[in-house]
């Protein structure tokens, strides 16, 4: 089924994530492509919502079957980077956060 985390932008930082995450679609694509298997991944989505100040975020992971995700490699350029980004715009909300449901037919 994988993790989700939701997380709320900080004010005034939606448009440095919106432009981070655009910089992980384009010219960071195949890197960002590379963390995944390094981090037993299959899937990393960003689903953000909200408007200006009221915004948030949705992480969803979703590891390869029997595994777990694992640390990001801290020596990779890129991963320093995100978190430095995630943590300067991001931060967690608290509480518990449950799926409701989620279908996957085969």
């Amino acid at each position: 089924m994988g993790k989700y985390i939701l997380l709320k932008i900080k004010p005034g930082k939606r448009e440095k994530w919106l432009t981070w995450c655009n910089e992980l679609k384009t010219m960071y694509k195949n890197e960002a492509l590379i963390t995944l298997e390094e981090e037993s991944l299959i899937q990393e989505r960003c689903f953000i919502f909200g408007e200006g100040d009221n915004s948030y975020v949705v992480y969803k992971h979703l590891p390869e079957a029997g595994q777990i995700k694992k640390l990001a490699n801290m020596n990779r350029e890129l991963n320093r980077k995100h978190f430095e980004v995630f943590h300067e715009c991001l931060e967690k909300v608290k509480g518990e956060m449950c799926v409701g449901y989620d279908f996957t037919r085969s």
